[in-house]
């Protein structure tokens, strides 16, 4: 090209102009009766952004109503909840639905009412994992502003924080897989079948994942131990001295280990560590403990473990064949293993098969 030619640009289309990925809006759900109190909320929060980011405000004028906008949105960043609605309380069988039922502590709650007399602050923050407690009237546009940015940011900082959790099961779980390589496919295969029965328990999606991420590391304490009584570990009866102790003493200090990430997922993976050896009938270690007092999620993953554990051969038994598997948990049912999850259990037994099947594939 001479110095005289022109450079030539084509013109500009439509269809020409770059893609821009779109902004993912934060969730915010406002449930209220009052229409005039969701009519204010969309005009002090309509043009917020936070990070860049606009709001999605979703709204429920009752406590059905809410409930089911939660159950519906895992993933709003903030919840502003009306306290007296149909009836008095119910904005807190709000909240207990969304902490309780569907397991979901990263939502930022804020109550807000207008009869501050009727139930007690402290009392609420107290007893209810709220994280705010607002009067209508002191909520100014201006303040309701600041009270949704810094929630929602706190909210950020949460998930941020279990991505980095997540990241660190991962290399958790490699250290696990190289120090304890006789036990990772064990552990990726009881984990995938705790996560299936907890979910065909009916228990939220976000604690069927938290089990499922968290199960994996409850036998980290085993990297305390030395190898030939990790040989041992399954008659450790026969062990004596030392090498009893140290199996005995493992569950809780792989949960000592895990206490150390402190998010939801690190608190229940420090509680499966601690709880997996524990029996229905009180016959388990460390603690001896028995029935509900053993945490749900400890209880399903108990029957994850029997699960893969009797489908595999070990020095005293051959592997047991399916029907053999189904006898083996009825036995076990009120003596080893909740009865009620073993109920649901063999009620989905071929979907807990298939579950650990593919866990096994992909571990090996």
């Amino acid at each position: 090209m001479s110095m005289h030619d022109e450079l030539q640009f084509a013109a500009e289309g439509p269809d020409d102009a770059r893609d821009i990925a779109p902004v993912t809006p934060w969730k915010v759900a406002v449930v209220d009766d009052d229409e005039s109190v969701r009519a204010i909320t969309r005009l002090a929060l309509g043009q917020l952004k936070v990070d860049g980011r606009p709001l999605d405000l979703l709204e429920a004028s009752s406590a059905e109503e809410g409930i089911a906008l939660f159950a519906t949105h895992p993933d709003i960043a903030l919840g502003l909840i009306d306290m007296v609605m149909e009836e008095p309380s119910a904005g807190l069988r709000v909240i207990s639905a969304v902490r309780e039922q569907q397991g979901n502590h990263r939502t930022r709650l804020v109550v807000r009412t207008g009869q501050p007399g009727h139930l007690p602050e402290d009392r609420i923050i107290r007893d209810y994992d709220i994280n705010d407690y607002r009067e209508k009237t002191e909520l100014s546009a201006q303040k309701l502003r600041t009270v949704a940015h810094s929630a929602i940011r706190s909210f950020r900082d949460i998930v941020n924080v279990e991505g980095a959790f997540h990241g660190m099961v991962e290399l958790l779980s490699r250290v696990v897989d190289e120090s304890l390589a006789e036990y990772f496919p064990h552990a990726m295969a009881s984990a995938e079948v705790a996560a299936e029965l907890g979910r065909v328990a009916g228990l939220p999606a976000t604690r069927v994942e938290a089990i499922r991420h968290a199960a994996v590391l409850r036998d980290v304490g085993l990297m305390r131990l030395p190898q030939g009584v990790r040989n041992a570990l399954l008659q450790y009866e026969s062990l004596d001295g030392d090498g009893r102790q140290a199996v005995l003493e493992h569950p809780q200090v792989g949960s000592r280990l895990l206490d150390r990430l402190a998010t939801v997922e690190g608190r229940l993976a420090a509680q499966l560590a601690r709880e997996h050896h524990e029996r229905w009938d009180g016959q388990g270690f460390p603690k001896g403990l028995s029935g509900e007092a053993i945490g749900l999620e400890s209880r399903v993953l108990a029957i994850a473990n029997f699960i893969d554990a009797h489908l595999l051969p070990q020095m005293d038994r051959q592997a047991l064949t399916s029907e053999e598997l189904r006898a083996a948990l009825l036995a076990e049912a009120g003596r080893a293993l909740d009865p009620d999850l073993v109920t649901r259990a063999l009620a989905n037994f071929e979907a807990l098969l298939t579950a650990r099947a593919q866990a096994r594939a992909l571990a090996t």
